[in-house]
């Protein structure tokens, strides 16, 4: 796909982050709305890990964790981020996740199949993009899968393009887990190899056996949920895991 010169459109676009205002909301093309996005968000650029997709220090050593142990350990291939978590972009997150605001759905749906068309390498090959499961029965914190939203979404537009399965899903969550929100990276570890491990369940694994498969969710920190979708997922059968995500936490030093 190739690039769209913004400058030629009329109207122009509001800018990332004005989207509800903007007259391209509901008759854009992922084109525009990756190219606007792309000059509103920190991408993530050169110089990253090529596991993590983290920024890399002067040293040029990764501080995950995850990244310094074998692949028969993190079960996951890598992980690719459109961009960081900061600025307008994580603004757009925590509206659309905590604030229900779902017509951010369609928006990051347009950007991600921009973020596909541009960088063909990531998904190329690849037998399958899923949602990260998120759980939304009984007594869960959700009330409803703002993932599997995206996802579709994404379906919509990509047009077929790109391997986008959504029903029935791979692996699903039968039960909810603590928030890592806040976490530090070793309780983060503990609450993924314990209650989301425990939780995760991959309901048909013919579905899965011998499929290569790429998991998308909304922000990437330290990998250990993706950690423990791809082990569930291997068990069954897949060939391969990796993950795509629309924001990399910025890598904070933590115990």
């Amino acid at each position: 796909m190739p690039a769209v010169d913004l400058s030629r459109l009329d109207p122009q676009p509001e800018g990332f982050g004005g989207c509800g205002d903007c007259a391209y909301r509901d008759v854009g093309s992922a084109g525009v709305c990756f190219a606007c996005a792309s000059e509103g968000m920190d991408l993530v650029g050169s110089g990253h890990c090529q596991t993590c997709d983290q920024r890399l220090p002067a040293s040029g050593t990764c501080a995950n964790y995850w990244c310094r142990r074998p692949q028969t350990e993190r079960y996951f291939d890598f992980i690719s981020a459109i961009a960081m978590r900061s600025g307008v972009l994580q603004v757009a997150i925590n509206k659309y996740k905590f604030e229900s605001r779902k017509g951010w759905a369609a928006i990051f749906g347009r950007v991600l199949v921009g973020y596909l068309d541009e960088n063909s390498g990531v998904a190329a090959g690849w037998d399958a993009i899923i949602a990260s499961p998120t759980f939304i029965g009984p007594g869960s914190r959700r009330t409803w899968d703002h993932i599997s939203l995206i996802l579709e979404r994404t379906a919509l537009e990509a047009g077929g393009r790109w391997p986008i399965h959504l029903d029935p899903p791979m692996v699903i969550k039968t039960g909810d887990s603590t928030s890592l929100v806040g976490a530090s990276l070793a309780e983060r570890r503990r609450i993924a190899e314990t209650e989301i491990r425990s939780a995760l369940v991959v309901p048909v694994p013919a579905a899965v056996e011998g499929r290569s498969i790429l998991v998308f969710d909304d922000v990437f920190t330290d990998g250990s949920t993706l950690r423990e979708v791809a082990r569930s997922l291997l068990l069954a059968g897949a060939s391969r895991v990796g993950g795509i995500v629309l924001a990399r936490q910025p890598w904070q030093t933590q115990p």
